[in-house]
């Protein structure tokens, strides 16, 4: 009989420690389960208020108005075309001077400095440029026929130049051609050095007849 009760105490003492050890381990495991979602939900908050920061910063820098030295600094870096345009100082003559293609004035309109008029309160006088079919300088000039090329110093756009190559026709049928480009003509002084070393070299009396033209050719007998 004491037998039996000890067993049936025994027993319960298992059946109690068991149920410990169950409780025990479901709650290990909630604890668990807890503390992943509480590191998900940071994960996600966290991701979110990055995602929500680069949104302000992105409406910010759209919200804030482009400046005018902003607005000059990404003029100044883009590639501009430029085109060469002739202007004219009532005092000092014609002058070439290289300007943007699109004009550097707000209406379009190509303006330049003589430098040659005086500076007054840091401010030059500045010239608008003659038009395009006015322009006179060193022109270059390439025949549609022949394919012959030339400059001329006294050329004009508006003007056409008879192409006078051996065997080229164009002239005769008066078929000229216009420059394709022109620009500042050369000084005087160029022109002068160039015409001196194409003159034929000047006869040395000195030297022996024969020498003179090449050794002669035998006489006849």
């Amino acid at each position: 009989m004491e037998q039996s009760s000890f067993d049936a105490v025994e027993a319960a003492v298992e059946a109690r420690l068991e149920e410990a050890r169950r409780v025990h381990a479901q709650a290990s495991q909630d604890s668990q389960s807890s503390s992943w979602d509480v590191v998900d939900s940071l994960g996600s908050l966290s991701i979110s208020s990055s995602n929500a920061s680069e949104t302000e910063e992105q409406d910010l820098v759209q919200a804030v108005p482009p400046t005018h030295a902003n607005l000059q600094a990404q003029a100044q870096a883009a590639p501009v075309e430029t085109v060469r345009r002739q202007f004219v100082c009532p005092e000092h003559g014609a002058y070439w001077k290289k300007v943007s293609a699109s004009g550097n004035k707000r209406n379009g309109e190509f303006v330049a400095r003589c430098k040659k008029c005086p500076v007054v309160g840091g401010v030059g006088l500045k010239y608008v440029a003659i038009p395009v079919e006015e322009e006179r300088g060193k022109g270059l000039f390439e025949c549609g026929e022949c394919g012959n090329v030339w400059t001329s110093n006294t050329a004009c756009r508006s003007l056409a130049q008879y192409c006078w190559a051996e065997g080229c026709t164009a002239s005769d049928r008066m078929q000229g051609a216009y420059p394709k480009e022109v620009r500042a003509p050369d000084p005087g002084w160029l022109r002068a050095r160039r015409f001196r070393a194409r003159r034929e070299p000047p006869i040395d009396e000195n030297v022996p007849f024969d020498e003179g033209f090449g050794g002669g050719g035998g006489g006849g007998g």
